[in-house]
């Protein structure tokens, strides 16, 4: 069983970011950054975009993860600024274990695998407008809560 809320949601910035606050309203949901986002934009990128949206939507309940893969510094960082969850590529040292026991202390968790893909709704706000942004990911979990039983 995942430690992540059920929608995890892969954004690519603000956009994303408060279509999916918009839509997702108090419901809990994982919010993923983008793809190695530790290496490219850096935790702290990604820190000040959960701040803005955490002041614009304050209703909204979503879990911060980041994606560390290929930085395990940016974890640290990561976890330094106060994110809920950090990914890494797990490797044979103890590194992993001992980022997972700072982790614990901040209140973090360290993932070593990424949810499966097709359990990541990835949100195209690097191509769509924000009221199709809205659209599809209301779709999208509308088709979930059919699928419940």
């Amino acid at each position: 069983m995942s430690p992540l809320p059920d929608p995890v949601i892969r954004i690519h910035g603000i956009t994303g970011a408060r279509s999916a606050c918009r839509v997702m309203g108090d419901r809990a949901f994982g919010l993923l950054s983008p793809e190695h986002a530790a290496q490219t934009r850096g935790a702290l990128w990604f820190a000040d975009l959960l701040t803005l949206v955490r002041e614009e939507f304050p209703a909204c309940d979503f879990t911060a993860i980041l994606d560390c893969r290929g930085r395990v510094s940016g974890a640290l960082a990561g976890i330094e600024l106060g994110l809920d969850a950090v990914i890494v590529e797990p490797t044979s040292d103890t590194r992993i274990e001992k980022l997972a026991d700072m982790a614990r202390r901040a209140n973090c968790i360290v993932i070593t695998d990424l949810p499966a893909t097709d359990t990541i709704y990835q949100m195209a706000d690097n191509l769509l407008p924000d009221h199709e942004l809205d659209r599809r990911l209301r779709a999208h979990i509308n088709g979930l809560r059919s699928q419940m039983p």
